[in-house]
């Protein structure tokens, strides 16, 4: 007997073998049943999901010889002739090569004339969207008003691609992924059906790597039963897709999570001398991490998904790392596997992105440390945080000129009873007892640097960027006219937060970030523009002129390093001017 591969082999041929949709099997078994099959179908979804097995046996349903019956004898002959593909009233076309206006006419002049043995005419189109507008077009008519005797089956990955009129003609199914356990048990069983020995780790591992498609995983099993002679162990399956495991990968989430950023760079080029590729590393990595953060959020989810010894491994690694911290390492190494599939060097891009990902510790948000530093009584206070918190109506908001913010109104007398000793905040006061006020154009430069040290590919063009105006909360900031890519970058929901947090604690209130395209390219802004008010100088001035060394010995700056138990790696002195 030829040989037959086993996607072909196992293919499904009734609804009881159709495996992880049973959404489509109960709709169609229960058309069937009553009688109302519809004359257009529409199946959506991911390659290797089974469209088009589910396809050949809706048509089997329909045209076996008791029919039409939902559990028909798969070895009558015209379902026999269905599968092999022989039956002239059951045509399977390929929608990419048959694509053109003058198939889909030659389709339409067909499908007038009766079935020639069996009860419909079935059309099964796969690939669907990959006809062109013309076809599409000289197919609505027959598609809404076929004859009694016809059927049309659509197939497609893309479902968007197909035109509305389309759409509204069909019944659409949507396939969605196979999930990795139905996908483990259906290799386990077609390994009993042939005999073989296979660890039930590598069929999960096997069906990891096949991302939902049932059709891709059979193809692996088949491709490990030909090169290899035994038990199909998980050994085996690392070495044929290139992964390193979950022990080395393991042991090297756990240098990231320490900060050993030399232990973790030796980890990474061991293993890419070994021939491990960097793709497949950074997606071994992310798979691992994505565990740990819904472990962390939700461990009865993984408890029954994951086998012993991984599970052990993500239960340590939560215990080691802050769920905000897993979230961001997890942010950033997807970031990174992006910037991996259109890298020249991707092992060099990869050492990059492990050497960053070890110093997570060293990131503080702007945001937290100002919390931190809220809850906390500085030893002594800089003169602009020194106003005694007694009375409404002697905190002062520090703004800039242009845009004065109406000061509460007091006796002609209360700011010189204001004293300029420091005085400590009351506990618990939050930010708001800090009276961290700043005018909108520090704010800015400010927060362009904490999105810089967060986003250090697109420091430079958020460089680029000079504040126009404050009205009321919406900020409002220049960029180049050629900037309108960057500036929806800027505003992507993954970016914007980064901005309008930071302003939020430097302004002492929520502010929606507006970036404006500007022709000609931007200037500095006039001087006088930029002169603050007797009263601003007095607060901020101060903080422009400080030395290193007076930085350094600044009571606050003493303060953050105490709360992180942080350093000073290096301190550069402000911006002279406003970008």
């Amino acid at each position: 007997m030829a040989y037959e591969v086993f996607s072909r082999k196992y293919r499904p041929r009734r609804f009881a073998e159709i495996v992880g949709q049973p959404h489509v099997v109960r709709t169609l078994a229960g058309a069937i049943r009553q009688g109302r099959v519809a004359q257009a179908y529409l199946f959506a979804g991911p390659r290797g999901t089974g469209k088009t097995s589910t396809a050949r046996i809706l048509a089997k349903a329909l045209e076996w010889t008791g029919g039409p019956s939902v559990d028909f004898d798969p070895s009558d002959p015209i379902c026999a002739e269905i599968d092999a593909g022989r039956c002239l009233d059951v045509l399977e076309i390929d929608g990419a090569s048959n694509n053109g206006v003058e198939q889909v006419r030659e389709l339409r002049e067909s499908a007038r004339f009766a079935p020639a043995q069996c009860r419909f005419k079935i059309y099964v189109i796969d690939e669907v969207h990959m006809l062109t507008q013309a076809a599409f077009n000289a197919l609505l008519k027959t598609l809404e008003e076929p004859p009694s005797h016809v059927k049309f089956i659509f197939a497609t990955t893309e479902p968007h691609k197909v035109p509305a009129t389309v759409l509204s003609r069909c019944q659409r199914f949507d396939f969605r992924r196979i999930s990795e356990k139905e996908i483990a048990s259906h290799l386990a069983s077609l390994c009993a059906a042939e005999g073989l020995t296979a660890d039930p780790s590598a069929l999960a591992l096997l069906a990891r790597n096949a991302e939902g498609s049932l059709r891709d995983a059979e193809g692996s099993l088949d491709q490990l039963v030909g090169f290899y002679s035994g038990e199909i162990s998980e050994r085996v399956v690392l070495e044929m897709f290139g992964m390193a495991g979950s022990g080395p990968i393991s042991m090297l989430a756990r240098r990231i999570a320490e900060g050993a950023a030399g232990e973790a760079l030796r980890l990474v080029r061991d293993l890419l001398e070994s021939g491990k590729e960097a793709m497949v590393l950074s997606r071994e990595l992310v798979h691992l991490f994505r565990n740990v953060a819904v472990y962390q959020a939700a461990p009865s989810l993984l408890r029954e998904e994951l086998p012993t010894s991984e599970l052990a491994e993500v239960e340590a690694l939560s215990k080691i790392l802050p769920p905000e911290t897993t979230l961001s390492i997890l942010e950033d190494l997807t970031q990174w596997e992006g910037r991996l599939r259109v890298a020249a060097n991707r092992d060099l891009l990869l050492e990059v992105g492990i050497l960053e990902l070890t110093h997570h510790k060293e990131k503080v948000s702007l945001e937290r440390l100002l919390r931190e530093l809220s809850g906390s009584a500085p030893p002594s206070p800089p003169a602009a945080f020194s106003e005694p918190l007694g009375t409404p109506k002697e905190s002062v908001s520090v703004t800039p000129g242009p845009t004065p913010s109406p000061a509460p109104s007091t006796a002609p007398g209360a700011q010189k009873d204001v004293p300029m000793e420091p005085a400590a905040p009351k506990s618990g006061s939050g930010l708001a007892a800090t009276a961290l006020v700043l005018p909108p154009e520090e704010a800015w430069r400010r927060a362009v640097d904490c999105f810089a040290r967060n986003r250090p590919l697109e420091a430079e063009s958020i460089r680029k960027s000079r504040f126009l105006e404050k009205r009321g909360s919406i900020f409002e900031v220049a960029l180049p006219k050629d900037f309108r890519q960057k500036a929806a970058y800027f505003t992507d929901p993954g970016n914007r937060p980064i901005l309008e947090d930071t302003l939020r604690e430097l302004l002492g209130e929520a502010v929606t970030v507006s970036f404006l395209l500007i022709d000609p390219p931007l200037a500095p802004e006039p001087k006088e523009r930029r002169e603050p008010p007797a009263r601003t100088e007095k607060a901020i001035g101060p903080q422009e002129r400080l030395t290193e060394e007076e930085f350094r010995n600044d009571p606050l700056i003493q303060e953050a390093l105490r709360v992180f138990e942080a350093r000073i790696l290096s301190a550069t002195p402000p911006q002279s001017e406003t970008i």
